[in-house]
């Protein structure tokens, strides 16, 4: 769903908001950093939050100790009622000292240099799945044939999803409920990917112990550095943004290079710059139009607004990279930007444990397609890509594309 830029939309905005063209920053978001920097949204569950757009103003309220992320409180505001933040004392939901405890267990794994073990597995599983697009059908699903089925498998190997599992796993993720259909679809859910990460922790504890994310988790958790609720919620986060949110990136990213043509062809020419085009990708495009909310412990001020005790803010990290304080010419893709995409994974003690990885997977991943199939192109109009803006992960779900037969070399 899209939409054209709105005149004077009426308050508060209601999410989820229609989508800009091919992975823009939606109209509405942009009317609000213009006129509404701290601007009412009603949410699907009924609750009201309030919204940032500016940089500046979401890099302030991310890192006030003034604003929690402790959402334990059945009470708080949520966007789509009882969805992933319920979930107690996992990373979304600590502040600190317990988030830096908790964090520090797993961090290790997801710093710049340690990602980097993980670039030949990314690019095993790619070319194996590039091998059987080339035997199988021209057109074909981008999505179910090489972005959503990599992630799937390069995750399940990072954190240590037993073999016996590997099927609940492709049948639990990516997720698809919409955050418009009910308390009860959500709950539901929710419920779901709890017991995939119980069955997840328990086939772990019967098996050697191994040097990985989880791993580490439960010998936290036996040592009493961290509770085990502390690691359950913690291994919930990671699967469920482990198992889907790169998907979006990967497919919008080769829409973004197909459609720009100009950009591409420089990185088909030198390779040294599928980093700086992938970095471009997670400016241009966030997965999720609003992130987790935070709430007021006590009444802020920010622009002329009283956010009260209790109220719940939520961010657009893509209006952060698009922020015209900040980035030169926002709407223009160019792989050649001298602005990073730090904006894209938050700011304050949340800022996205896998970034690095998010960085590393993204650009290797676009390369091995664009490097097997330069003449990659849609096949079918880009105004008929079917978009979803009502899933946490805001993606097209389907990409249909077609190339020439390159000989292989």
């Amino acid at each position: 769903m899209t939409a054209s830029s709105p005149s004077d939309p009426r308050l508060p905005l209601r999410y989820p908001f229609p989508l800009g063209d091919n992975g823009r920053l939606p109209p509405l978001i942009r009317w609000a950093q213009r006129n509404r920097p701290v601007c009412p949204v009603a949410m699907p569950s009924g609750a009201r939050m309030w919204m940032l757009t500016r940089r500046d103003d979401i890099a302030q309220v991310f890192a006030d100790p003034r604003f929690s992320r402790d959402l334990d409180d059945p009470a708080v505001p949520r966007i789509a009622g009882q969805d992933i933040t319920t979930i107690s004392r996992g990373l979304f939901s600590l502040d600190p000292p317990d988030h830096t405890r908790v964090k520090s267990v797993v961090s290790g794994f997801f710093t710049r240099r340690s990602v980097r073990r993980y670039e030949e597995l990314v690019a095993g599983h790619a070319t194996a799945l590039l091998d059987a697009m080339d035997h199988g059908l021209n057109p074909c699903d981008l999505v179910a044939a090489y972005t959503a089925p990599l992630q799937m498998r390069v995750m399940r190997e990072v954190l240590g999803v037993p073999e016996e599992l590997y099927e609940e796993h492709q049948r639990v993720f990516p997720s698809a409920s919409s955050i418009t259909a009910g308390s009860e679809e959500t709950s539901a859910e929710t419920e779901e990917i709890k017991a995939f990460t119980a069955r997840v922790i328990a086939a772990r504890r019967d098996l050697p112990p191994r040097d990985d994310p989880m791993g580490a988790l439960l010998r936290a958790a036996d040592e009493g550095a961290i509770s085990e609720q502390e690691m359950f919620g913690t291994a919930f986060v990671l699967f469920f943004t482990g198992s889907d949110a790169i998907i979006a990136p990967t497919t919008t990213g080769a829409m973004i290079l197909i459609l720009n043509p100009s950009q591409l062809r420089p990185v088909l020419d030198d390779p040294g710059l599928w980093p700086k085009a992938a970095e471009e990708v997670l400016r241009y495009f966030h997965n999720g139009v609003l992130g987790f909310p935070v709430v007021a412990r006590e009444d802020v001020e920010l622009h002329g607004v009283t956010i009260a005790a209790g109220d719940a803010v939520v961010a657009s990290m893509q209006a952060a990279t698009w922020d015209p304080r900040h980035v030169n010419n926002p709407e223009k893709f160019n792989v050649r930007r001298r602005e990073d995409a730090a904006a894209t994974f938050g700011a304050g003690p949340h800022y996205c444990l896998g970034a690095q990885l998010a960085r590393l997977y993204l650009a290797t991943a676009l390369r091995l397609l664009f490097e097997r199939h330069p003449s990659l192109r849609l096949a079918v109009a880009e105004q008929d890509v079917p978009w979803r803006n009502d899933i946490m992960f805001v993606r097209p779900v389907a990409l249909p594309v077609s190339w020439s037969e390159e000989p292989r070399a």
